[in-house]
């Protein structure tokens, strides 16, 4: 009996102990000007409260828990449950004795209350709402479909998918990335549709690497490629939520990166990007027809400078007269070579480009139009351009522009075209896209063929590829995704 007013004053004084221990949260900020540390009152015992003040809510934190508290003439709290009959802070109390946990949530934006003779940290979330509107993205841009786009919070962008898939089987997974910046990353997937085997995948790579800070979703892209020296994209990316919930429904996977409004998807097929993100709001014809308008540009802008550079060196003789004719008046007097011309033209081309988009938007407009029409006439007309090299570097950088997520992948192949082109014509032109086929065709994402439907063939998806069907004609997913639930559809509407 002797020894319980002996171990109820070690006890006491170990309170005492962590208390003072506990106020010494400041220094672990190394004397940041924003941290605000409040003295409070809890009944008899003292109080201090830590917060960031660009980060917390301060007037919440001044009428729902600084407020209650000083008014408090109750017993000394000691757990969570007694402080939120006190306060009434409308947020989530979390009880720690962890210092470590403590600083991070007060550098996330939490505040931290540590009472005397409590033993442990509160943390309160009073994170201030700081966002932009939702709003309609520059890159996703519709005549007819939802307007609504991702911004930089997460928690918004998770509320837009919520919305959109109202089952209890949207499942997000958290996971926390960057050493100093500490940045949530939510996998997002709807369980019994999702791939087998790529949540495990996703997890495992991004767990592998330690770095000091993820500002953006381009950081987790770098990551999850299982070939980041390719020039060819590995993920897809979207600023749309219906877009986001429709490759959730096909069964990939969703990536959200706070403070970045671009989300991941995974696996990803090349045909992809030659979607549009109004296709599924138009007919099914006029989306055939689009599709196949957007394959021809592409082929078109990438091989025809090359072949233009190939026909002019190597085999002129394969041109119709009057066209032969026409090709020496236009060269005529040009100092350059073929190959050196159509360089130089394309990365003029190029440069106007990334000017355009880096000016001012009034400005960039105006650049990118009289800058390319005044740069290619005083070309021309200084004979340092023939007027067809300018003609078909425009025609090509109007079709490269039909599938705008691939311009970067586009313009390098068209350079390398045309130096293949001008060194070994037609048959090395001809060797090089087979190589090009080859090698995509060899290409997997999370075990997902690259060029599927094509790449393997896949006669049932490859009719609704090339023929868009109409919403209750498509009936399964993709065969290649190895997805637990293939049936998208049950038609049973009379024929």
């Amino acid at each position: 009996m002797c020894l319980i007013p002996f171990l109820l004053g070690i006890f006491f004084i170990m309170k005492k102990d962590f208390y003072t221990e506990a106020c010494t949260l400041n220094e672990e900020f190394y004397g940041t000007s924003d941290l605000i540390a409040r003295t409070v009152k809890a009944g008899k015992s003292e109080g201090k409260l830590f917060f960031l003040d660009a980060m917390s809510d301060g007037k919440q934190l001044e009428l729902s828990v600084i407020a209650p508290l000083n008014q408090y003439k109750g017993e000394p709290i000691a757990d969570a449950e007694t402080l939120a009959g006190v306060i009434n802070a409308g947020c989530g109390i979390k009880e720690t004795p962890d210092k470590d946990e403590a600083v991070s949530a007060v550098s996330a934006g939490d505040a931290a209350l540590v009472l005397e003779g409590s033993g442990k940290f509160f943390l309160l979330g009073v994170r201030k709402g700081i966002s932009r509107a939702v709003s309609e993205p520059p890159t996703g841009t519709v005549v007819k479909g939802p307007r609504e786009g991702f911004v930089e919070d997460i928690k918004t962008n998770m509320v837009l998918l919520r919305r959109r898939i109202r089952s209890n089987k949207l499942v997000f997974k958290s996971v926390t990335e960057g050493r100093f910046t500490e940045t949530t990353v939510m996998i997002c997937y709807v369980e019994g549709i999702v791939k087998q085997g790529i949540l495990e995948k996703i997890t495992e790579r991004l767990n592998a690497v330690d770095s000091e800070g993820f500002l953006d979703s381009s950081a987790v892209t770098k990551i999850l490629e299982a070939r980041p020296y390719s020039v060819f994209k590995q993920l897809g990316n979207t600023e749309k939520p219906d877009v986001a919930a429709s490759k959730l429904l096909d069964g990939r996977v969703v990536i959200l990166v706070d403070g970045s409004p671009i989300a991941i998807t995974a696996p990803f097929l090349l045909i992809e990007d030659f979607e549009d993100v109004q296709d599924q709001y138009k007919r099914s014809v006029r989306v055939t027809f689009l599709r196949l308008m957007r394959a021809i540009a592409v082929i078109f802008a990438v091989i025809l400078p090359g072949i233009y550079v190939a026909i002019q060196v190597h085999q002129y003789q394969i041109l119709p007269l009057q066209l032969l004719i026409t090709l020496l008046n236009s060269t005529e007097g040009i100092p350059f070579s073929p190959t050196l011309e159509m360089l130089i033209a394309l990365l003029l081309f190029e440069i106007l480009s990334e000017a355009s988009i880096r000016m001012p938007r009034h400005i960039g407009m105006a650049l990118g139009v009289v800058g390319a029409i005044v740069l290619g006439d005083t070309a021309v007309q200084a004979g340092l351009l023939s007027s067809l090299t300018v003609l078909t570097v425009a025609m090509s950088g109007i079709g490269i522009y039909a599938v705008p997520d691939e311009v970067g992948v586009l313009s390098v192949l068209r350079m390398c075209l045309v130096v293949v082109g001008g060194l070994f014509g037609m048959f090395g032109l001809l060797a090089a896209i087979i190589i090009i086929l080859v090698y995509l065709s060899c290409m997997e994402t999370f075990d997902v063929p690259y060029l599927a439907p094509f790449a393997p063939i896949e006669n049932e998806k490859l009719r609704e590829t090339l023929l868009i069907p109409n919403f209750t004609d498509k009936k399964f997913r993709t065969p290649s995704m190895q997805l637990k639930n293939k049936r998208r559809i049950i038609n049973k509407l009379p024929r």
